[in-house]
């Protein structure tokens, strides 16, 4: 199996970090498809911990390249910093690859999210206010600039002359804070950046492609969760790119073909940062245990980050729209030792059940949720032993919370993460790139 995509089942946050890490030893290229550094993923190796936004997961494994795909937005002055935290931390960045197509994230581009969302008032999106909107409809409106445009220097300075006056009118028009550079220091900013990552920026597309015809292991990384993605997540309160299966191909350049495996990475509980709906969200006292027995911080804003039960109708969605051939539980350790853990199964609308999410935000703001109750389990002294002892040292009650999961998602659980370690996880499949 040359190809497998880990897409996070939920509205982020699941823990697609750790199991990027675990599985792309093998991998020979770790591609990231879409997003950008609103994104946050925690690797921990040993005493080492990696809290990466812009770089690949893959980055922090000796040997592999590292691809930032065409899909994603990218900051560079802040990629920058993170290729200098990450040196510093003893890792080697020379297989880091950027696409020439992938778009790039202005100064400009966060000071317009801020106002747009301060602009829209009690309907902000709850954005991170890092740009990643506002770059991304540069894209789409034709006038964005893409990391290969570092590498001309002559033609950068023709679509800064058309573009950085646009964007000013653009920012006075919605009282943003106005960036104060001039076409001649911009072109002197941009073109720094080329110089000082111009080795690394290639057709990414291309590099993909003859990897998978020479029948190398290529995982695709992605950012967010499904319940973000553009069209179909819980729309007007998402991210700005795909973060479906369908993104995988879009974003990194390949045909759908290419795609053998897609897993789904699952947190055992739910959690959302920012505005939406969120059927299963827990309240008061519940929800701050939750949030601090599991950490619950997000790594790109240092927000507390809304906590709930787990909902199948909300992995089912996601398992429609990725294609999930396998799924990746985490954080089940954070559950120890609740008495009673309520599974969300099906939702009831103005009296109605359905086991189908919707599209409209109404609707699921007037969602009460359909709960089977199973059984919680007491926790262990020793994650070392019960990593060794597998499956079978896992306690019966953790077993039948898994097997409940697969029962009703019909998709195999072939990862369970009972730590945050990269060496803290049970494998029940082993042969991934075979």
């Amino acid at each position: 199996m040359p190809s497998l995509a880990v897409i996070g089942s939920q509205w982020g946050d699941e823990g697609k970090g750790k199991i990027i890490d675990f599985l792309d030893a093998q991998a020979d290229l770790i591609v990231r498809f879409q997003g950008g550094n609103n994104a946050g993923h925690t690797i921990v190796v040993g005493d080492k911990v990696f809290k990466l936004h812009g770089l690949p997961s893959g980055i922090v494994r000796p040997g592999k390249l590292a691809v930032i795909g065409n899909g994603t937005v990218l900051n560079i002055e802040e990629l920058l910093d993170e290729i200098a935290t990450v040196e510093a931390s003893g890792a080697n960045i020379d297989g880091l690859r950027i696409s020439d197509r992938a778009s790039l994230i202005m100064n400009y581009h966060k000071k317009l999210d801020g106002a747009e969302e301060k602009y829209r008032g009690g309907n902000a999106v709850g954005t991170t206010k890092k740009g990643i909107g506002p770059a991304y409809q540069d894209k789409i409106a034709r006038i964005g600039f893409r990391a290969g445009d570092l590498l001309e220097p002559e033609a950068l300075k023709e679509k800064i002359a058309f573009t950085l006056p646009y964007k000013k009118d653009l920012m006075k028009m919605l009282d943003a804070e106005m960036c104060h550079c001039t076409p001649e220091s911009l072109f002197d900013k941009m073109n720094g950046w080329g110089q000082k990552l111009g080795r690394y920026i290639c057709d990414t597309s291309v590099l993909i492609n003859e990897a998978l015809d020479a029948g190398k292991n290529v995982m695709f990384e992605g950012a967010q969760g499904a319940m973000l993605d553009i069209d179909s997540g819980t729309y007007p309160y998402v991210t700005s790119s795909a973060t479906c299966g369908g993104g995988v191909c879009t974003g990194a350049g390949i045909a759908p073909n290419r795609l053998d495996e897609v897993l789904g990475v699952v947190k055992a509980y739910t959690t959302r940062v920012g505005e939406g709906p969120f059927v299963t969200e827990l309240k008061g006292g519940d929800e701050v245990t939750l949030q601090k027995k599991g950490g619950e911080f997000g790594v790109t804003t240092g927000r507390g980050r809304r906590c709930g039960w787990l909902d199948l109708v909300v992995i089912n969605h996601a398992k429609r729209l990725c294609g999930f051939s396998s799924l990746a539980i985490t954080k089940i350790d954070v559950l120890n030792d609740y008495e009673e853990l309520p599974v969300c199964t099906a939702y009831k609308i103005d009296g109605e059940t359905t086991r189908y999410f919707p599209a409209s935000i109404s609707k699921l703001n007037r969602a009460e949720p359909v709960y089977t109750k199973l059984k919680g389990w007491k926790g262990w002294n020793d994650t070392e032993a019960v990593v060794k002892g597998g499956w079978d040292a896992l306690p019966q009650e953790m077993k039948d919370y898994v097997a409940f999961i697969e029962k009703h998602t019909g998709v195999p659980v072939d990862l369970i993460s009972i730590g945050a370690d990269r060496d803290e996880t049970i494998d029940r499949r082993h042969n991934w790139w075979n």
